[in-house]
């Protein structure tokens, strides 16, 4: 049985930006594994500012924060996450 004062495995991450790095990162993985080639290499995707897995990842963090307001999530990261986000 499992022990629960025992962290197996398991890294707290401290803040923000840590939990939307290790966030993209696994989103990232996934989306490259999963996704068509033919949606990977579509004919707008040089002209496009973010990568499909940036607004995947942008979305699913708002939405576990419970964040409702789209504008205002943009805002704050274009605010505070310029560093990891740099297009937005």
């Amino acid at each position: 049985m499992l022990e629960s004062d025992r962290n197996y495995f398991i890294k707290e991450i401290g803040d923000l930006k840590d939990f939307l790095t290790v966030s993209y990162v696994i989103i990232d993985d996934i989306y490259q594994e999963v996704t068509p080639t033919h949606i990977k290499n579509r004919c707008n995707i040089n002209t496009s500012k973010m990568s499909d897995s940036e607004i995947i990842t942008l979305s699913i963090v708002a939405k576990l924060l419970t964040i409702d307001s789209e504008n205002a999530w943009f805002g704050f990261c274009n605010k505070n996450m310029r560093d990891l986000f740099p297009r937005l």
